[in-house]
């Protein structure tokens, strides 16, 4: 892995994030996953014409492909390199949230180059924890966490049910927890806050966690400003304490997909359109039908 990510950074930037975008435009060309990826983009932007959806989905390919390469170099850079990539907007919120003590959980999403967000964190020595599911034993999956694992990225695999737990002892230990807030939720337990104003199936788990930890939230993305370098913006989520359990969830949750929007909104083509985000719907309310 090593090798591979000191091969790759033998090349210039330009050659390649060329590769990447060509890497991502083949994928476009097969066909791979376009169905979802056009949907989506209908669905969250019902009022821009077609061609202009295309436009966005075929640069998002293009990103995704810069993406995977940049992702696979980073073993191959040393941290003054790696350093050397990132600009940061906010940063003195998560040092705050650090200081308390008590952990905290950083919320991202799959923006950006979301992998290289987490090894910014580690690399400015963030005692960074993810929390995954196990996956299928494959090459794939090994190289991926082995880059994870080469940035100084903490990652727990758990069994379902416990995640929670493993959660809770991340924060204890006053660990950064680093959680996706925008994959779609199969779980009974989902909340739906509206994400483009359709409900969205959401783990509630940041905002739980935050109540019963006591710790500080934050919302972490990336945007890439060209040149292989980035800008990390960091955003303070305030708590949400009325007393109404469901309220506050849903509520905080909804604060958390609002912010996202807002950063898709104006840079549609760097979010995964490639996955179905809203594919498990809301319960059907006493005396609806199916729609």
């Amino acid at each position: 892995m090593i090798l591979l990510g000191k091969f790759l950074a033998l090349f210039p930037r330009g050659l390649l994030d060329a590769f990447g975008a060509g890497l991502g435009t083949l994928v476009w060309l097969l066909g791979i996953r376009r169905g979802v990826v056009l949907s989506n983009l209908e669905l969250a932007f019902p009022e821009k014409p077609e061609a202009e959806r295309r436009a966005i989905a075929k640069a998002t390919y293009r990103n995704l492909g810069r993406m995977v390469v940049e992702f696979l170099r980073m073993p191959g850079l040393s941290r003054a390199e790696v350093e050397g990539l990132f600009d940061y907007e906010g940063w003195e919120h998560l040092e705050r949230a650090q200081a308390q003590g008590r952990g905290v959980i950083a919320c991202a999403a799959h923006f950006g180059n979301f992998d290289l967000l987490a090894s910014a964190h580690a690399q400015k020595g963030v005692p960074l924890t993810m929390i995954a599911r196990k996956m299928g034993d494959t090459k794939a999956n090994d190289l991926w966490r082995s880059v994870r694992h080469r940035s100084g990225i903490e990652e727990l695999v758990v069994k379902k049910g416990e995640t929670l737990r493993a959660a809770r002892r991340a924060l204890a230990e006053g660990r950064v927890l680093a959680y996706v807030i925008d994959q779609n939720e199969r779980r009974r337990s989902a909340v739906f806050p509206t994400f483009f104003g359709v409900p969205a199936a959401t783990a509630a788990t940041p905002a739980v966690l935050s109540r019963r930890a006591g710790c500080p939230v934050v919302f972490a993305v990336s945007l890439p400003l060209g040149g292989g370098r980035h800008k990390v913006f960091v955003e303070p989520v305030p708590p949400r304490d009325t007393g109404d359990h469901d309220a506050d969830v849903l509520a905080f949750m909804q604060d958390l997909n609002d912010r996202l929007e807002r950063w898709v909104r104006a840079h549609p083509e760097h979010w995964y359109w490639v996955h179905r985000r809203w594919k498990t719907r809301p319960p059907l309310t006493p005396g609806e039908g199916a729609r």
